[in-house]
């Protein structure tokens, strides 16, 4: 008897674990049996822009290297680096000395074919008259205009001479060719440089810039259909503000390897904020758009099966489907899986399962919270 009580004990003792395991509730059935408090928002129908999104760089509206026009040694800099300069203003001055005499001895020469000129000239209109009443022959007439025609092509070589003195002179002070922000100096003052061999310095223009950036070719007919100019909002990588732009170059080809085309927008930059060859996001608006459907950024959940939505009907919670037309950091537009005035959960979505009874909270989030 004892043996098959034994026998009995440790049945029973086995079995238990078993038991215990089968009766605990599953984690599914419990949330159903109670709400899971969430915050909901409606799908809204309303007008939404269609957008292009793009990632480009911020190019000057002009780019200059200054190199000088004449050679000699460089005496003095007139700016410093990195500061902005007016059209005109002095940069560098290279020797005058060597130039300045060239240019007193082109006045000197310019002088002496003058006199020699007008003397000749006087020559041949007097020859001209003894001519014609024969007490010189033709041919010493003839000979004494064509003297004269020589020694004024002389006069206007050394005017001509006289014109690019002055200009090497006058090119002897290096000045900005544009406004702008200069950048390094890079041949310091003393150093002897040749015309045109060296670049001195470059000026930047940076008001206004330009925000160069690629779209994809299959947008240019929307773009083109565009009665006025596309606008353009433009963030700063690691910006907080978006700064309005006007497209005003669309080029004139696709480039095959990406299958994008280039546009630059224009950006007035009045505070500078802008450098050039910094990071941009651009927010391209090609037209005003249709009527669609718009959730809050945050009700959308990325999926397996795709993008989906929880969805509230008669205080329960459901798995949807959706068709993501257009993603912003606030809403999301909606091709297809939800109707407009249907409620969407936007936080709490993670303790949610399919039938899950659901308890709403206060007013509304921010958009774009994920749930919790």
């Amino acid at each position: 008897m004892n043996r098959v009580a034994t026998l009995a004990a440790v049945t029973a003792l086995a079995a238990t674990p078993w038991v215990s395991g089968c009766s605990k509730a599953d984690p599914a059935t419990a949330l159903r049996g109670r709400p899971v408090p969430v915050r909901l928002a409606a799908a809204e129908e309303k007008p939404v822009p269609v957008e292009v999104r793009a990632t480009g760089r911020v190019v000057s509206a002009a780019s200059v290297a200054v190199r000088a026009q004449v050679s000699g040694q460089i005496v003095a800099a007139r700016f410093t680096e990195g500061q902005p300069v007016r059209k005109g203003d002095v940069l560098l001055e290279i020797d005058r000395r060597p130039y300045e005499a060239a240019l007193a001895e082109a006045r000197a020469n310019l002088a002496r074919d003058e006199a020699r000129a007008r003397n000749a000239r006087d020559d041949a209109g007097r020859l001209a008259q003894l001519a014609e009443k024969e007490f010189v022959t033709r041919q010493q007439a003839e000979a004494a205009a064509a003297n004269a025609a020589a020694l004024t092509a002389t006069l206007d070589a050394s005017r001509a001479a006289v014109q690019r003195a002055e200009l090497d002179l006058a090119w002897c002070t290096v000045r900005a060719p544009i406004s702008g922000r200069t950048g390094r100096l890079l041949v310091q003052p003393g150093n002897l440089i040749a015309a045109g061999a060296a670049d001195l310095v470059s000026i930047e223009q940076v008001k206004p810039v330009w925000a160069a950036f690629p779209i994809p070719a299959r947008h240019l007919p929307a773009l083109r259909a565009r009665a006025t100019p596309a606008t353009a909002l433009v963030r700063p990588e690691g910006g907080t503000r978006d700064l309005p732009a006007t497209v005003e170059f669309v080029d004139n080809a696709v480039d095959p390897a990406t299958g994008t085309v280039l546009l630059k927008a224009r950006l007035p930059n009045e505070d500078e904020s802008l450098w050039p060859g910094q990071v941009v996001e651009v927010r391209l608006r090609l037209s005003d758009g249709e009527r669609s459907v718009v959730v809050p950024t945050g009700a959308v959940a990325a999926g397996q099966q795709g993008d989906y939505v929880w969805v509230v009907k008669d205080g329960a919670a459901a798995l949807r489907p959706i068709t993501v037309a257009q993603a912003g950091e606030q809403e999301t537009v909606v091709a297809g899986g939800l109707a407009a005035g249907e409620q969407v959960v936007t936080e709490g979505q993670l303790r949610l399962v399919p039938g899950a009874k659901v308890e709403p909270l206060g007013a509304p989030g921010p958009a774009g919270g994920g749930g919790q």
